[in-house]
């Protein structure tokens, strides 16, 4: 009796071991589902790892950005030019004015188009100012005047030296840049396309600034841009006669050496003989 028992478990416990043996349909999904579980940790090292490639290509690159003192010394000039101006906004309760910073291009300044509703700050084809609009240039001019943009470079010296040292001069110069609706112009008109149209749109707004501020004319650019840039998807809306107005530290490059003055040579009055200077 026990002999039989001792032998059916010997046969029960081989049936059991056979399902353990590889190469049986039986062992086929314990041993799947062992090696995913041996491999889970081998996709979480693979996300950690890619987690801490992209973690130190950004460190690299704000490291480059860093150890480059003229952009990073550029960069806070424009931004600190446009706290200023931001600060100085505000206080004046200049809510129809927007202050942008682009970086590039400096600090923009523009006037709401709906300042005054159903009013333009030009008529169409037209480069005389809006005289409703006229205050508010002014109140514009006086927060130019309260940047003091004329010792703006040398109050932050600290920065433009940095800028400076790499064979460059730091000028403040205000950008002015108009633009006009895609309507075309008739036959008729003063101004042979859009883009001379909104040429003389920024001259007008200089001639204005220049007047209530008092700045020199060599602070100045202007520029004109026609319908390229437009504000709003309807291209012939009102809205995109405009002016825009940028406060721009520019870099110049350095004269690469002194010009030296020609020496004068002096000459005989007398004419030599024999000799007619006709």
């Amino acid at each position: 009796m026990s002999f039989l028992l001792l032998s059916l478990l010997n046969k029960s416990s081989g049936k059991k071991n056979l399902s353990r043996l590889p190469g049986l349909v039986g062992s086929e999904t314990h041993q799947i589902k062992q090696i995913k579980a041996s491999r889970l940790w081998l996709l979480t090292y693979i996300g950690l790892f890619t987690s801490l490639l992209a973690f130190f290509i950004l460190i690299i690159t704000q490291v480059e950005l860093e150890s480059s003192t003229p952009k990073r010394n550029y960069q806070k000039l424009v931004n600190q030019l446009y706290q200023e101006t931001m600060y100085q906004s505000q206080q004046q309760g200049l809510s129809w004015l927007s202050v942008e910073n682009t970086l590039s291009k400096g600090v923009r300044l523009t006037i709401n188009p709906q300042t005054i509703p159903n009013q333009s700050l030009f008529t169409s084809a037209r480069a005389q100012l809006n005289p409703r609009y006229l205050p508010y240039i002014r109140s514009l001019s006086e927060l130019l005047q309260s940047l003091s943009l004329e010792t703006f470079i040398q109050r932050h010296q600290g920065l433009v030296k940095g800028i400076e040292a790499t064979g460059t001069d730091m000028v403040l110069i205000i950008r002015i840049e108009g633009h006009t609706d895609s309507r075309s112009l008739a036959e008729t008109a003063f101004f042979e396309n859009n883009v001379e149209l909104s040429t003389f749109r920024a001259y007008a707004m200089m001639k204005l600034l220049r007047l209530y501020t008092g700045l020199p004319e060599s602070q100045f650019a202007m520029s004109g841009y026609g319908s390229f840039h437009n504000l709003s998807e309807d291209t012939t809306a009102d809205e995109n006669r405009r002016v825009e107005i940028y406060l721009l530290p520019q870099i110049k490059a350095k004269l690469a050496q002194k010009i030296t003055p020609m020496k004068t040579v002096k000459f005989d009055s007398a004419p030599m003989a024999g000799n007619s200077p006709l």
